[in-house]
């Protein structure tokens, strides 16, 4: 919700534009619940299994979930996205109704992302908190006891490790779009 905050904020005359304008504030309102409410709920219900997951298979080699998780986000975040754009053109006739119209709009809409180019940007960003949980977990000794150096390298790591989906979803934006 934060990051919805700043981007309605940042966007000049958003606000404004929600406020006196009822069909684009329902408009609005829809996009978020359809698309960005599942989209992270979505990928980040998909990162929680797979951090539990992990805590039983690799308790003693937690970089194979390192290394996994930003990843496979990306890739739920994409995939999500796909199915949600074809969905709101068969639902809401969004894209002129055009399942391929929607499918050719994605790498480009995801590429804009990281740089808040659209809202898109607010869910990307919206996955750095569960994702930064999930690792500290995941990286937290079983006892949950560290010392305050051993703590501190544990949350510099899951807060680095967090924000891969960032650039790996820009990164596999622009392959779609080359693709499409």
């Amino acid at each position: 919700m934060p990051f919805l905050l700043v981007y309605i904020l940042a966007t000049p005359g958003f606000a404004t534009l929600l406020l006196t304008n009822g069909t684009a504030l329902s408009r609005f309102l829809r996009q978020v619940f359809t698309n960005g409410f599942v989209v992270v709920f979505l990928v980040n219900y998909l990162g929680f299994v797979s951090a539990s997951v992990a805590l039983k298979q690799y308790q003693h080699r937690p970089i194979v979930y390192l290394v996994l998780d930003g990843p496979l986000r990306s890739v739920a975040f994409i995939g999500v996205h796909i199915a949600a754009y074809v969905m709101s053109a068969d639902l809401f006739g969004s894209f002129n109704g055009s399942r391929a119209t929607a499918l050719s709009v994605v790498g480009p809409t995801l590429e804009r992302s990281f740089m808040f180019g659209n809202i898109s940007g607010v869910y990307l960003y919206a996955l750095a908190p569960g994702t930064f949980i999930a690792l500290l977990v995941v990286l937290t000794e079983p006892s949950g006891e560290a010392s305050k150096p051993t703590m501190f390298r544990t949350m510099s790591m899951a807060l680095l490790f967090s924000l891969t989906p960032i650039p790996l979803v820009t990164f596999l934006s622009y392959a779609l779009d080359l693709a499409t």
